[in-house]
């Protein structure tokens, strides 16, 4: 199977538009939710892009399904929850892959994740979103924030 070019975890309404926008514009996408379900539920629902989504049941399917370095979205609830997938991802990540958080996140906690995984071999980008679900469909306006080596590769 193809190797996707960037995954994304986390399928509410803000992840699945924008993994639609990704694989409308032809960019397979590999998906993880922590719910199997949402994850099922977003691949039968996606139609005529249902070729180039990738479904992933693990962090280490989701991995294993993008072409390195591998950027991983992260559209989670910020805060802990954010943290909380840094943390799990560093397991079944390696050097030279991309973080993106692309929440709502504090920006003394994007300065402050980007500063803890320095050094790890691990990319973070500050990723904004903006425009609410449609934009995140059809056209968001996203504010990138990282080295400049990870967020052309993105």
């Amino acid at each position: 199977m193809e190797k996707a070019e960037i995954g994304l975890i986390g399928l509410g309404t803000m992840g699945s538009n924008l993994a639609l926008n990704i694989a409308e514009h032809g960019h397979r996408i590999a998906v993880f939710n922590r719910t199997r379900a949402r994850t099922d539920a977003f691949v039968e629902n996606s139609g005529a892009l249902r070729d180039m989504v990738v479904p992933c049941y693990s962090l280490e399917e989701l991995a294993a399904a993008i072409r390195p370095p591998r950027p991983i979205i992260i559209m989670v609830l910020a805060g802990k929850p954010v943290d909380e997938q840094l943390e799990a991802l560093r397991g079944v990540l390696s050097d030279n892959d991309i973080v993106i958080d692309a929440g709502n996140a504090n920006f003394r906690d994007t300065m402050r994740r980007f500063s803890e995984l320095s050094g790890s071999g691990l990319t973070f980008i500050g990723m904004g979103v903006s425009g609410g679900e449609e934009g995140a469909r059809h056209g968001p306006s996203i504010m990138v924030g990282g080295t400049e080596d990870s967020w052309k590769r993105v």
